[in-house]
């Protein structure tokens, strides 16, 4: 069967003593052209800068007028961020880019250009220096005219941002399930690598969850392997570990009390002790690249996840009750930020950027105002037809069981490569000690295989994706169930 979404907004409140504004009302909303995936930056004359799916970069005021648009041409998941005098915007795209634009006009004052997609969001160091990783695995620092400084190779892709210490130092992860401490000048200092964990057989191990850093000397971060580990900051030697009951890829960040917060995708909101114990878990709905954060009150802003193809933008208090909810019908991957009026600003899939009533600025912690969102996801609209071009979504989807299979036909126009991402959601799943598996293959017209992605377990709710090239054709896109006991899933093939 073929389900066809269609979005509209739902506000909703959970009322609480003492309140004292309009928790959840929106202010104002701005349509751009497609998801709003980036999660905002701020200005200090209160201007908002994101980026979207549509292949613009946006300057608005504190109004959400429109002050300029920059049109970079592929697709803008990158969270900007501003140099130290807000006179620069950097950002990355998917044209292989990172873009360094004048934040009163929009103009462009340099491009450099790396060997693959720049999802991650950029980090500057106070004097200036514009950390940033690439897909093609690499972590390159610039000076502020965009000449290289310098790069180092890190492997695998580097969806995680690069966060920087104190001391200057810069951290950050990558796909490979390795975390570098690099210093200002390049120089490796140390690595780590993520260890196989008991009942952990069959998991990922990458790294998409940006780093958190405590002034404990602590590096925060989760990982796909269910884990959130913690580092030592000056030797990289393991602090502790904390499993959970899912992925984790959005950024954990600090919160009231010396802790941390972060989401997965279990649909648990966790707080740990930065000595790595448990204060508490809410269940919030599940999470894939949004990062929570707290204003000055202790309370909690944190998108998640609602339902197949809905999204909730959630206030919690510092104990971790939920306060009240502004609920969407499309997925909320931005990562909200907030306004020193308290004003929440956050993107939705639905293509709008939002500016909602909150309760306060945010609060003055050591690593609280790290935006996160590393790699951000995609755009749900539908489509009743089963090809699409490169600037549409192709949604199919049905129950499937057994060997059952869903594939559909996508077409890929224009004049030269495109960037494609395949994705197979499952929801519904029941558990059943590795007997089941997933494959997803992408093929051209004459059989030959673009790309693949092999055998994986079936563990609850799943996302498995593949990304790549692909030349201007035809192609089918096809997602397996390979269980071997019957059982039946919901699954939902997304190309973009």
């Amino acid at each position: 069967m073929l389900r066809v979404t269609i979005f509209c907004l739902l506000l909703s409140s959970l009322p609480f003593a003492g309140a004292e504004v309009d928790f959840g009302r929106v202010l104002w909303e701005y349509e751009a052209g497609d998801s709003v995936t980036s999660s905002p930056v701020l200005d200090s004359e209160g201007n908002v800068y994101f980026g979207s799916l549509d292949g613009y970069v946006y300057s608005l005021n504190g109004d959400g007028a429109l002050r300029w648009r920059y049109r970079a041409n592929e697709w803008v998941d990158s969270s900007p961020a501003l140099s130290q005098d807000e006179s620069v915007l950097y950002v990355g795209s998917w044209g292989d880019r990172l873009l360094a634009l004048q934040t009163a006009t929009g103009a462009l004052s340099w491009a450099f250009e790396t060997d693959s997609l720049v999802y991650a969001s950029p980090a500057v160091a106070e004097d200036g220096t514009i950390y940033f990783g690439s897909s093609d695995g690499y972590l390159y620092a610039l000076n502020p005219d965009g000449s290289l400084k310098w790069e180092f190779e890190v492997g695998g892709e580097l969806d995680s941002s690069p966060a920087i210490g104190g001391n200057g130092n810069v951290y950050v992860g990558s796909s490979s399930g390795l975390v570098a401490c690099l210093s200002p000048a390049g120089e490796e200092l140390w690595s780590w690598e993520v260890p196989f964990e008991i009942g952990s057989l069959g998991r990922e191990f990458g790294i998409s969850s940006s780093p958190m850093m405590t002034s404990e000397g602590h590096v925060v971060f989760g990982c796909q392997n269910y884990y959130v580990y913690a580092l030592d900051a000056a030797s990289g030697s393991q602090r502790w570990k904390y499993q959970t009951g899912g992925i984790l890829e959005g950024s954990a960040v600090e919160g009231m009390g010396r802790s941390c917060l972060i989401v997965g995708r279990d649909g648990y909101l966790y707080s740990f002790s930065w000595d790595g114990y448990l204060n508490w878990r809410t269940f919030v709905g599940s999470n894939y690249y949004s990062t929570p954060c707290v204003d000055g009150m202790g309370r909690i802003y944190a998108g998640v996840l609602k339902g197949q193809t809905e999204g909730s933008l959630l206030t919690l208090d510092s104990e971790g009750r939920i306060l009240w909810r502004t609920d969407f019908d499309s997925f909320v991957d931005s990562s909200p930020l907030l306004g020193p009026d308290g004003t929440v600003y956050v993107g939705n899939n639905d293509g709008r950027l939002y500016a909602i009533e909150g309760g306060d600025k945010l609060a003055s912690l050591g690593w609280s105002s790290y935006r996160g969102g590393a790699l951000q996801r995609r755009s749900l609209q539908g489509y009743e037809d089963l090809t699409a071009t490169p600037s549409e979504l192709l949604v199919v989807s049905k129950e499937i069981a057994g060997t059952d299979r869903l594939a559909a036909e996508y077409v890929v126009q224009g004049g030269g490569p495109v960037a494609v991402e395949v994705r197979a959601l499952g929801t519904g799943f029941e558990e059943a000690a590795g007997a089941s598996a997933y494959a997803l293959s992408l093929m051209g017209a004459s059989g030959e295989m673009a790309f693949a992605k092999a055998l994986q377990p079936l563990e609850g709710d799943f996302d498995g994706r593949l990304r790549g090239w692909l030349e201007p054709g035809t192609y089918s896109v096809e997602a397996r169930n390979e269980s071997s006991d019957g059982d039946a899933f919901f699954l939902e093939l997304r190309v973009r």
